[in-house]
């Protein structure tokens, strides 16, 4: 299926070594590429990572599939250069059908989730920036969140309650990963031309780390994220939402005692000047007992936080008829 290039997405989402997975060219050959021809101008995280869009790796494909047929990229290049010239509209493959990747495919993430796990009972926090690290170089960002540090940090709330490892342990390695998304999410602008959200902790929720990975990846996908941080009292975040008019209010909780404080929070929002802000809701509560998510008016966002990024992208982004 082909697809115009300027249909994909520019939101920088991908690391250096998916690039390479999806595209079959060396990080090597990717770096000379933007060096001499500019090809594709990669954004950088505060850390210095390359990330790449969908429309980035659609051209690299499309330069990947010309050299193929036995031009060469300086000509290829050429090509490119005269489509955008002339506003010729430039027509890709869809990207369905991966090219096959010419090197041994990685570990899969959960391989470090133990050396993470060791490093923070450590309270080693720079073979914890190591480990880290050398994830965002092998998997794409979601991945690392979602797959290494949201189930290091389930290990390290189970050796706690077991009494395996201290309370102060435990509040090291939450601080530790807080820091880091923080990091993170500062490193990505807000965007005021993209629809707003406010992401946070229900009332008297104390346990923020999921909402705080959920705000970095609609951050990466380039909304304009609000982050609130722990315990958000209805009150304040209905007056909030009535002076910025955010397009939807996502509230995680993880104990069934601070999901529902989330009951009325729909009818509040409902109060609101139209058009009212949508109410998503999420968190370990939500995701053990469905039957707290039918007591609950609103959108369950799912427990993984990327099928959350799709049904978000659903509401805000195709629109809503009433």
């Amino acid at each position: 299926m082909r697809k115009l290039l300027s249909e994909f997405s520019d939101d920088p989402i991908y690391n250096m070594k998916a690039v390479e997975q999806q595209t079959g060219i060396s990080a090597a050959t990717l770096r000379a590429w933007e060096r001499r021809y500019a090809l594709v101008e990669p954004k950088r995280t505060a850390s210095g990572y390359r990330l790449y869009s969908d429309r980035d790796v659609a051209l690299l494909r499309w330069v990947r599939t010309q050299m193929d047929e036995g031009l060469t990229v300086s000509r290829v290049v050429a090509m490119l250069e005269n489509l955008r010239d002339n506003s010729d509209p430039i027509w890709v493959e869809s990207g369905d059908g991966q090219l096959p990747v010419k090197y041994d495919t990685p570990l899969p993430p959960q391989s470090l989730v133990q050396p993470l796990f060791q490093a923070l009972v450590d309270l080693d926090d720079d073979r914890a920036d190591e480990i880290i690290d050398q994830a965002f170089a092998m998997y794409t960002m979601p991945t690392v969140y979602v797959e290494l540090i949201a189930p290091t940090l389930v290990e390290i709330g189970e050796a706690w309650r077991r009494g395996d490892i201290f309370v102060t342990t435990e509040h090291f390695a939450a601080s530790y990963v807080r820091g880091r998304l923080l990091t993170l999410l500062q490193a990505y602008p807000r965007l005021p031309e993209m629809p707003m959200l406010f992401v946070g902790c229900a009332p008297n929720e104390h346990h923020e780390i999921g909402a705080l990975i959920f705000a970095v990846m609609l951050r990466q996908q380039g909304f304009n994220v609000v982050y609130l941080g722990q315990d958000v009292p209805l009150d304040d975040v209905t007056q909030a939402a009535s002076q910025e008019h955010p397009a939807m209010i996502c509230l995680s909780a993880n104990s069934p005692t601070t999901a529902l404080h989330l009951r009325d929070a729909q009818s509040r929002l409902q109060m609101l000047e139209p058009p009212s802000p949508l109410l998503g809701y999420g968190g370990r509560a939500f995701d053990d007992d469905a039957d707290l998510r039918r007591l609950i008016a609103g959108y369950y966002l799912g427990s993984d936080p990327r099928d959350a990024l799709n049904v978000i992208n659903n509401l805000l982004r195709v629109p809503r008829h009433t």
